[in-house]
């Protein structure tokens, strides 16, 4: 059966584009949080790698918390700001109802499995969420066909240089178990709380089925109403001469309930 397709009025064209940009909001404050530590220990001279993740040391479980704030230079952090943004946007957009428990997920998942996997050192940076987050529309798009999802993910897979390479052991500086654990995170991520995009609304929202007890009344006023043939209509057209007047003679199939000229 075929289902009407919703067609946006002006206003509802407006709150959807409104909708669009304030789902960039909650991305660009978290990227804004980022910037502000990195600039806070640029200015002061702090190093702060020690609150990075140090894999299966109890101490280092802080970094699960604290890592993903924390950046090594410049170029990390633009690096990972343009796609958290871009990222967290989309899944907000798109998939609001599970969005935040799809980035409180894959903050805290892919921390966690880079505390498990990852080498002696210090971890930080925001790479594992950005892997998780991209892991999370990839996967949602292969297992429930989300184009939108998936065309996104790819995208951002492309545009977002060494991603795919960031998954296997390249420098010694580089977390690429950090990468793993957040892609496996975005795994889990679709695993729990994917959801389907193409949602079909019909455009008119159907009555309510009518009660048995409306029913009858609305059968018994009919009969009341649809008796005594033959039937006259009485109508005017829109013409010229709107004080015309016309009538149709009607009588009622009892075998088909549907009146017949």
């Amino acid at each position: 059966m075929m289902q009407a397709t919703p067609i946006l009025g002006p206003q509802d064209l407006k709150a959807e584009h409104e909708r669009f940009a304030y789902s960039f909001l909650p991305g660009t404050l978290f990227v804004g949080l980022i910037w502000l530590v990195a600039l806070l220990s640029y200015l002061n001279e702090v190093n702060l790698a020690w609150l990075g993740i140090h894999p299966r040391d109890f101490l280092g479980l802080v970094g699960v918390f604290l890592g993903p704030l924390i950046h090594s230079g410049l170029i990390h952090l633009l690096s990972n700001s343009f796609p958290l943004v871009l990222l967290s946007g989309f899944i907000l957009f798109l998939h609001r109802p599970v969005a935040l428990r799809v980035f409180v997920l894959v903050y805290l998942l892919s921390g966690l499995c880079t505390w498990f996997i990852g080498r002696e050192a210090y971890h930080v940076g925001a790479s594992g969420v950005v892997y998780g987050l991209a892991g999370y529309l990839l996967f949602n798009g292969i297992m429930r066909r989300d184009r939108a999802g998936l065309a996104i993910s790819l995208a951002i897979l492309f545009l977002y240089s060494g991603l795919f390479y960031g998954l296997f052991p390249s420098e010694e500086r580089i977390s690429w178990e950090g990468h793993l654990g957040g892609l496996l995170a975005g795994l889990v991520a679709a695993v729990l709380y994917g959801e389907h995009v193409d949602k079909r609304h019909p455009a008119i929202s159907a009555e309510p089925p009518l009660s048995q007890r409306e029913l009858s009344v609305q059968q018994s006023h009919q009969s009341s109403t649809l008796t005594g043939p033959p039937y006259t209509w009485r109508y005017t057209l829109a013409d010229d001469k709107p004080t015309k007047k016309y009538e149709q003679k009607a009588r009622l199939n009892v075998k088909t309930g549907m009146l017949e000229t």
